[in-house]
């Protein structure tokens, strides 16, 4: 008989992994779940199709099937959640940076910020995907994506100095409210 101890001598994640790609559950079984699985959530929570289940499975699981017909599907994911990963990587990151000047008072004001943030860095994964695999089929959006990327962050920073308050009471309103305000907060 064999102990606990033999058997880890010769189990390793690597091997799983490598026999799991081998059979095919990274290419087909996993995007294959992760299709069906927001297909049948979206028929489920909206009722499209009324509310029985067993309609909504079917729709979904054939939808999943036949969209793992084609290798694209599957080459799509496997560039995109590596990419998913990577940025969901900096967005943590960059709010365990944040941290040290947010606090109890002000984290509400921070929010937008990494909303806006994490979706930037989402648009940049998915064009990136897109980009790999030649979606935009023209050699111009290849060499030039990062430049239309930068064009409009800049343009939606930039697009709240252009627009002034709805109406004139309002422009009033925030007129009084800063004047009477400090130029300079103490620091203490």
């Amino acid at each position: 008989m064999i102990g606990t101890g033999a058997f880890l001598q010769f189990f390793s994640i690597y091997d799983l992994y490598a026999q799991w790609e081998s059979s095919g559950v990274f290419d087909f079984l996993l995007p294959a779940l992760l299709i069906f699985s927001v297909i049948f959530g979206i028929l489920t929570s909206t009722n499209v199709l009324g509310g029985n289940r067993g309609v909504n499975f079917a729709v979904a699981a054939s939808a999943a099937l036949m969209a793992m017909r084609l290798r694209i599907v599957s080459d799509f994911f496997s560039l995109l959640l590596p990419g998913l990963g990577i940025g969901v990587a900096v967005l943590v990151v960059l709010l365990v940076m944040a941290g040290l000047f947010m606090s109890n008072a002000n984290w509400r004001a921070w929010m937008p910020t990494f909303f806006w943030g994490g979706l930037i860095i989402g648009l940049i994964i998915v064009i990136s995907t897109l980009n790999s695999l030649a979606w935009f089929g023209s050699p111009w959006w290849q060499t030039n994506w990062t430049s239309i990327i930068w064009m409009i962050a800049l343009v939606a920073v930039l697009a709240p100095l252009f627009t002034g308050p709805k109406d004139q009471a309002t422009f009033q309103e925030e007129a009084s409210r800063t004047a009477s305000m400090p130029m300079f907060k103490p620091v203490r």
